[in-house]
């Protein structure tokens, strides 16, 4: 199926997208550490622990959902029309 678009750079920037997720999962980890330590405080207000909790939460979540998403784009992208790209990609460099 010819797109009018071009799949190629598309994928290329969800590899770039999956390297920074993979950076930044330290981070995300480190945190979520701190947060789970601010929750240990004895005798928090509940509004307080309401708020740690859904933060906590939203962490956790945070970058299964991104892959999600990432992954979602990637099923988008066509397949035969990423393949076919790639296929021309050599005899475009070679100036074929």
């Amino acid at each position: 199926m010819e797109i009018a678009w071009k799949a190629l750079p598309v994928s290329e920037r969800m590899d770039g997208v999956e390297r920074r997720l993979c950076e930044i999962e330290p981070l995300v980890a480190e945190a979520l550490a701190q947060v789970r330590l601010a929750r240990q405080g004895q005798k928090l207000p509940q509004y307080l622990t309401q708020r740690l909790t859904s933060l906590e939460y939203e962490l956790s979540n945070a970058l299964p959902k991104l892959r999600n998403k990432v992954k979602s784009v990637r099923e988008a992208i066509p397949k035969d029309a990423l393949e076919a790209e790639r296929k021309r990609l050599p005899q475009v460099e070679l100036g074929l």
